[in-house]
């Protein structure tokens, strides 16, 4: 059972530590997802709208998600019923504890318990790693679109997935 929560304002610099220790991960492999700075406003944000869930273990953070019920600058305006996820993370001390297939599977039931029809997300599109690792969740992949950075600089390719959920 995980004990996945809310976060809050006070979890935005653990939050931060989280995506650091991604970031810096990534970066050691040549991929260049995360490469550009999560402003704190986004984090905080996220928190504030009830949309940034966290997973406590050992007296910290082990993993966050984001979770809406749009993402129109990703996805374009869409009809359906999708939940969107971002900002997946685990930290660095928990990696290989598979938290991340975990927190799939928690956003999907929750997905599904408010009539969602699917799981939508997307990853950097040089990240074969991961690509394989929503494939093996049940991902599809269903186009590849280029996207504006959160601090608005550079353009990047981005794959989207998206998964359907049993009614």
């Amino acid at each position: 059972m995980l004990a996945v929560e809310a976060a809050t304002a006070a979890d935005v610099p653990s939050a931060q530590a989280i995506i650091d220790g991604a970031r810096q991960w990534l970066r050691s492999r040549g991929i260049d997802q995360w490469q550009d700075p999560v402003p704190d406003t986004v984090l905080l944000r996220d928190a504030e709208q009830g949309n940034l869930f966290v997973l406590r273990q050992d007296q910290g953070i082990a993993a966050m998600v984001t979770v809406s019920d749009s993402d129109s600058e990703t996805w374009g305006v869409e009809s359906g019923s999708a939940v969107y996820v971002h900002r997946l993370a685990v930290s660095q001390t928990h990696r290989g504890s598979r938290l991340g297939q975990r927190l799939l599977v928690w956003v999907g039931q929750g997905a599904a318990e408010c009539g969602a029809a699917l799981v939508r997300l997307d990853c950097a599109t040089d990240n074969p790693g991961l690509r394989r690792f929503y494939e093996q969740q049940g991902f599809r992949h269903v186009r590849d679109v280029s996207v504006t950075a959160l601090e608005g600089g550079r353009q990047l390719a981005s794959s989207l997935y998206e998964r359907e959920l049993l009614r």
